[in-house]
């Protein structure tokens, strides 16, 4: 058995398994396949094929389940039906090819309703679009006396509207002016990015030329409007009221969108996850191959679930379904994780996808270090590690045990929440799924708050009456300063930094003498590890001989010491590297100076506003460390894990593990 230490160190043993099951028994296996999320599915190449096998034909099936997947899309979103709400619908489930029939008929029924409705809402919206633009040009011709009468000699005017490709536009309002002797007024309405919507106002007498014109041009034009005053106020007023009238349909069309919703809502929710069923097993299938009477698919599943897999997969299908570990081409098991020996995926050049078993406490943390890359099986997943480092580093720059706890409460609260499943805003949603992790920085920031005496910036000897461990700012902002406590915060976080990059370089050297490279763990980590503690030694010796430089010839065996991991890097390595070793040695060791000059601001920041604004100074000082420092540290913190120590020994160029899964509101 492996213990759990070993979970977090190293991704699960994976096997390649290949399924032979069924045809009429696939939705059954896909079903138990999807509820459990064990297998990750992989595309069966051709040269792997047994006799008589095939690859599965699936172009078209996966077009139709693209295609209804985006016409259910666009009535959820015409209609938003309400979440949790479905309709028990009987369903042939169990053949992809009848239910993707049987989905784009109920599509097909929905969208004869909705569609009738967006159309006649999208009249209605370029009728009211057109009236409005007509009111405000009306509403200009009223504040300046001038009457629409003096377009023409007499009688009632009309208008045109109609959208037309942009190149036309000018054409069309040169047409219609020399139609109309001059008596036009046109206005473009609209434009978008290849079209645009105009407004023509002419004598009625023009009418029938005037849309014989621009349709001959290639515009879209409606209904003219006859009978329009020529006495703007008058016609202004007969704006208003169609304007009235547009309104009243468009709350008429509203309530008929509630009824459509509130009749076919459920119905449609209950559609949408029997599209993602038949996406996920379009997919599934599309990656098999098939013989006259089975299906064969392949995938990865870990070690410790294939007997369970064998076993349900063999009731979900009525015995109908055989589960065979893949053999290499010595006999042996395919396999991953368990040991680097057996090397058959890399000679068959297989990847298998990584899955990396951990506490449900630490997944947030996982999911940083996911962030960055996944876990690959030739390196250790640095989650056990950073457990400890992650609030440490934190609670190094922000330690304050009266703001510790606000984050603890903040972090369990939003724990409470993660738990019971409680949505909130987009952001907000993403503090609810680190809760684990807010309330280890809480944890930190508590510890170091007691260590350094801070609380919300008092001290606590003036607070609570005693003494911190070590306070690192003691006496920095009094009226004569004493640095002293700096220096030696200072000291200490440097030799944090050198503890801190040097267990990256050990990892290396773990990871590759685990992968059998023992000659590149010698030339690589070891030799720089070699070079970095004689590096960082005479460093500091130069240091406290006030940067003297000379005191490295006092002893020259350190030199020597010095240089022959240089040579032997530069040698083996090559150059680029050797200078690479060289320039981070420094800067990244004093890259971890961050954490001491964060610790300062923050108590800086609490200080200054505390002596400026007195207690409510205080307040809004510990409000804005708490919001922006505590951001800043955050990613701070992920900086020094992620450039400094990730860079020595960890890549993340795994694959994730991505099991086949079907959408969990739904029981067949």
């Amino acid at each position: 058995m492996v213990s759990r230490s070993q979970f977090l160190l190293r991704p699960e043993t994976m096997h390649q398994v290949s399924i032979i099951v069924a045809k009429e028994e696939l939705p059954n296996l896909l079903s138990y396949a999807g509820r459990q999320q064990m297998i990750h599915l992989m595309t069966v190449e051709d040269e792997q094929l047994p006799p008589g096998a095939v690859p599965f034909e699936a172009t078209s099936l996966l077009s139709k389940s693209a295609t209804i997947k985006n016409r259910i899309s666009a009535l959820a979103s015409a209609l938003q039906p309400i979440e949790g709400q479905t309709e028990k619908i009987e369903a042939p489930i169990h053949n992809i090819d009848e239910l993707a029939l049987f989905l784009d008929q109920e599509t097909s029924k929905l969208e004869g309703s909705v569609r009738q409705l967006e159309e006649s809402q999208g009249k209605l919206l370029a009728d009211k679009e057109r009236t409005s633009e007509l009111s405000r040009f009306l509403s200009g011709l009223e504040a300046v006396g001038m009457p629409l009468g003096a377009i023409g000699s007499s009688g009632f005017l009309v208008t045109l509207a109609g959208e037309c490709a942009r190149e036309s536009t000018v054409s069309i309002q040169r047409d219609l002016d020399e139609l109309t002797y001059g008596n036009l007024i046109f206005v473009i309405t609209h434009s978008a990015e290849r079209t645009q919507t105009f407004l023509a106002i002419f004598p009625r007498a023009f009418e029938d030329d005037a849309k014989q014109a621009a349709t001959a041009l290639g515009a879209k034009v409606e209904e003219p409007w006859a009978e329009l005053p020529p006495d703007p106020k008058e016609a202004k007023e007969f704006t208003d009221v169609r304007l009235a009238e547009i309104e009243d349909a468009a709350k008429k069309f509203d309530h008929q969108r509630e009824l459509l919703t509130k009749e076919y809502g459920p119905r449609l929710k209950t559609l949408e996850y029997l599209t993602e069923i038949l996406e996920a097993r379009s997919r599934a299938v599309s990656n098999s191959s098939t013989t006259e009477s089975t299906y064969i698919l392949r995938g990865w599943v870990a070690e410790y679930r294939v007997k369970g897999l064998t076993e349900g997969a063999s009731q979900a299908c009525n015995g109908l379904v055989s589960v065979h570990v893949e053999k290499g081409q010595e006999g042996q098991e395919v396999l991953h994780g368990a040991s680097l020996e057996n090397g058959l995926e890399a000679k068959e050049h297989q990847n298998p996808p990584t899955l990396v078993r951990v506490p449900g406490w630490t997944k947030p943390l996982q999911s940083v270090i996911d962030n960055f890359g996944i876990p690959s099986y030739h390196e250790t997943n640095p989650l056990v590690f950073m457990i400890l480092t992650f609030p440490l580093i934190y609670g190094l720059m922000f330690g304050d045990f009266g703001e510790g706890p606000i984050f603890l409460a903040l972090g369990l609260f939003l724990l409470y929440l993660k738990r019971k499943k409680v949505k909130i805003f987009e952001i907000g949603q993403l503090f609810v799924n680190g809760a684990e992790l807010i309330v280890m920085l809480g944890v930190g920031i508590t510890i170091f708050g007691f260590v350094f005496g801070d609380f919300f910036g008092f001290e606590s000897q003036a607070v609570f009456g005693f003494r911190p461990f070590f306070n690192p700012n003691e006496g920095a902002f009094a009226s004569t300063p004493d640095i002293s406590h700096l220096l030696i915060y200072m000291a200490v976080i440097l030799l944090f930094g050198v503890g801190h990059y040097f267990s990256g370089l050990v990892l290396s050297a773990y990871n590759k003498v685990r992968n059998h490279e023992i000659k590149h763990a010698l030339y690589g980590p070891i030799s720089w590890a070699w070079f970095y503690i004689i590096f960082i030694y005479l460093a500091a010796q130069v240091v406290i001989a006030g940067y003297k430089f000379g005191v490295l010839l006092q002893n020259p065996l350190l030199l020597v010491l010095l240089f022959i991991p240089m040579g032997i890097m530069g040698w083996k390595e090559g150059p680029l590297h050797l200078f690479e070793v060289f320039i981070s040695a420094g800067s990244n060791t004093l890259s971890y100076l961050r954490i001491w000059a964060l610790n300062l601001a923050d108590f800086a920041i609490k200080f200054a506003f505390f002596s400026f604004g007195g207690i409510g100074g205080a307040i809004i000082g510990n409000l804005l460390v708490m919001i922006l420092e505590g951001l800043i540290v955050f990613v701070q913190t992920l900086r020094l894990h992620w450039v400094e120590w990730f860079s020595k020994f960890y890549e993340g160029s795994g694959l994730s593990f991505a099991p086949y899964r079907e959408p969990a509101s739904w029981t067949v």
